[in-house]
Order: C-alpha cells, then sequence, then structure tokens
C-alpha cells in the first residue's frame, strides 16, 4: 500500500447499527447533555409508520420532543426562519433528522443558523464556509434512498452547495425497522450507485490516506455483495441495512477525497436526461476503471479485493484482475437490471444522451493531462460496454 506524502482524515461520525439501534437515541442525546430534540421528517418519505417508531424509542425517555414531518423533497429557503422559530420557542436543544437527502440538508442548514453567530457567513465564489464553531448536537436516523451525502460535511441552501467538516451529523442510527424500500427499488437503486462510484473513485484518489480507503473499500464491499438481495424478497430488511452502511461509509470516503471524473460528468449530463443521476454514473464507472487500468494497474487492480474477497483476489494473475473488475460491474449492473422497471443503461446513447450533447461535453475538455483521460472514457460510453478493452 502505497502511503501518500501528506494527508489528512477526519470523521467525527458514530454509527449505531442494528436491531433496535433506534432505541439508545436517548442515550446518545445523553451524552450531549441534550434532553429536548427537534424531529425533522418528510411524512411522504418515511410514513407515519417510520416517524411513529422514532418516536416510539422516547416512550421511558420523558425527554420533551418537538416534531415537524412536513419537510420537502427540495430546499425550501422560506421555511428556515420558521424551524428556527419553532426551535427556539419549543426550548429545543438538539436536532434528529429522520430521512435522507433535502430532509437531511435542512436539518444541517438549520443548525448553522440556530447555533452559529452573526459573524459566520458564505461566500459566493466558492460556497465555502467561515468556521460556524460548535453546532447543537445532530443525530442522523437513516433510511432507504440516501447516498451518503447525508454523513458528509455537504449541505444545499437551495442556492449553493455549503461545505464545512461542522456539518457532519454526530450519531447515524441505521435500524432495520426503517428500512423501506418503493416497490420497484428505484430510490434504493439510485442513492446505492451514487455512492458506490463515490467510493471506487475515492478508493482510486492518489491523494487520500489508507483511512479513507478503509471507508472506500468497506463500501463497495457492502454496496456490491448486498444490493441485488435488497431488491429481492428474502431477507430483505438486513440487505438495505448492508446497503444503507455502504452508503454512509462511502460518504465518509467521499468528504475525505476529491471528487472524481464520473462525478463531475454525470453533474455536467444530468441536465440533458431524465435518468436519475446514479444511473448516469453507472455506464460510465467500467471505463474510467477500464481506463485508469492502464495507467495504475496496481491500484486498479486492488478494487477486485472488496467485490470477490482475499482468496479469489490473491488466486488472480494481476494482469487480468482490472479486466475481471471491469466485467464484474457490468454483470453487477445486469443482476441489478434484472429486479427493475427501470433499466441502468449500458451506454450514454441508452441514457438517452445524444451524440450532439457528448460534443458540448467534449469541446469543454482540453486534450491535455488528465483531460485524455475524460475524452476517452465518454467516447467509448457512448456504445457501451462492447468497447471496452482489456
Amino acid at each position: 500500500m502505497r502511503l501518500p506524502e501528506a494527508f489528512s482524515f477526519a470523521n467525527p461520525l458514530k454509527i449505531n447499527c442494528g436491531s433496535h439501534a433506534l432505541n439508545h437515541l436517548p442515550i446518545e442525546l445523553a451524552a450531549f447533555n441534550a434532553n429536548a430534540p427537534l424531529i425533522l421528517s418528510n411524512r411522504d418519505q418515511i410514513g407515519r409508520k417510520g416517524l411513529k417508531t422514532v418516536i416510539d424509542a422516547f416512550k421511558t425517555s420523558g425527554l420533551a420532543l418537538g416534531i415537524y414531518d412536513r419537510l420537502s423533497d427540495q430546499p425550501q429557503p422560506d421555511l428556515m426562519p420558521v424551524l428556527v422559530r419553532m426551535y427556539q420557542d419549543g426550548g429545543c436543544d438538539s436536532i434528529i433528522v429522520v430521512g435522507s437527502g433535502s430532509v437531511v440538508d435542512t436539518a444541517k442548514c438549520l443548525n448553522v443558523m440556530i447555533s452559529a453567530d452573526d459573524h459566520v457567513s458564505i461566500e459566493d465564489s466558492d460556497s465555502k464556509m467561515t468556521d460556524p464553531g460548535p453546532l447543537r448536537p445532530l443525530m442522523l436516523v437513516a433510511t432507504v434512498g440516501g447516498n451518503g451525502d447525508e454523513v458528509t460535511g455537504y449541505a444545499s441552501d437551495g442556492v449553493r452547495r455549503l461545505r464545512s467538516p461542522r456539518l457532519v451529523p454526530d450519531v447515524a442510527f441505521i435500524d432495520p425497522t426503517m428500512m423501506m424500500a418503493g416497490r420497484d427499488g428505484r430510490n434504493v437503486v439510485d442513492g446505492a450507485l451514487i455512492a458506490l462510484v463515490h467510493a471506487v473513485e475515492a478508493f482510486l484518489d492518489d491523494s487520500t490516506g489508507p483511512m479513507c480507503r478503509a471507508y472506500a473499500d468497506a463500501a463497495i464491499g457492502l454496496i456490491v455483495q448486498s444490493l441485488p438481495m435488497a431488491l429481492g424478497k428474502t431477507d430483505r430488511k438486513r440487505s438495505l441495512c448492508a446497503v444503507v452502511n455502504g452508503q454512509v461509509a462511502a460518504g465518509c470516503a467521499f468528504f475525505a477525497s476529491s471528487p472524481g471524473i464520473c462525478h463531475a460528468l454525470a453533474a455536467q449530463l444530468k441536465a440533458s436526461t431524465d435518468i436519475p443521476p446514479g444511473l448516469i454514473m453507472a455506464p460510465l464507472l467500467p471505463h474510467l476503471i477500464d481506463e485508469l487500468g492502464g495507467t495504475q494497474p496496481e491500484r486498479v487492480g486492488e478494487l477486485l479485493n472488496p467485490m470477490v474477497g482475499a482468496d479469489i483476489f490473491a488466486g488472480t494473475a494481476a494482469d487480468l484482475k482490472t479486466p475481471l473488475t471491469v466485467a464484474l460491474f457490468w454483470e453487477f449492473f445486469d443482476a441489478i437490471n434484472a429486479e427493475l422497471s427501470l433499466k441502468i443503461p449500458m451506454s450514454l446513447g441508452e441514457a438517452g444522451l445524444t451524440d450532439e450533447k457528448l460534443e458540448q461535453i467534449r469541446s469543454v475538455v482540453d486534450g491535455n493531462g488528465v483531460q485524455n483521460h475524460v475524452l476517452r472514457i465518454i467516447d467509448r460510453a457512448r456504445k457501451g460496454p462492447a468497447l471496452i478493452s482489456g
């Protein structure tokens, strides 16, 4: 294992996973001397049963609870003053957010507003925040449909994507009772694929250290091995727990690394298609691995380990590890598609992206250095796996 000359890694997140994990909510709050949490959720996302499950964890605690369960799946900047007043007038001292996506973004932004002094500001140029100082305790009750962003220091306020290590939740709870997915599994798959791509790109990032790679390794193994079973009918909640754990691990790795090529390309391409972002990233990923395998064969070959385990990895010839990894990712996508109504596209063309749009993306990429990798990935992903070398 190569060690970068310099790197940094910080992960303040505590993970509490397993049956009855939610029963530890009062205990974790007590560790922060908090006894009046405000619970935030989206009733359409988790349902009445999901919210009741969280409330039941406080039955014998004697704690006073504030509850707002009408958050939207889109940012609501106009709602923030209302939530601030609710928090302050209710005498709350902490936040519990139940769900994923925009719900968690709202909780993070609220935490800054109620905790920080007037000196805190957001710079329009790069969306960096001045250090807000210590925030109120923030507990995350994870659900399906997330992509790992929930446990990072990123948050969207509806205008900008903010970044600060202070935004990372203090504790994440992953409880089987909260593992409820839609009928077609689309929300599960999209978030899991985003997390998987983030984990792979963090794993391949030369600037990260061994701790970040350890989180990425765990995320890859959990998602690849558990997502197909999470879409089936046998032991589904246990498999969903494994997928959500993988998403959390991926989020930790993603926040400790630089966003990669697939992440950046998907951000540009998503405006040209109605397909969810995870399903855009997926057909790019094997081509990224194949491309980098030509220049970093040892590092890329190590991706095989979390996918197949140490025994098969050790028994595979070095020059076969990258091609086998690429083939296993296509096989993984096929297994997912067998359970989905909206399929993972095998090419950018299948994703509805026209040659004209792809040429526009190519035109903004300079023809040197890392950019050459990007151009080749786009060209290979136009038509799909038939063009893979190796």
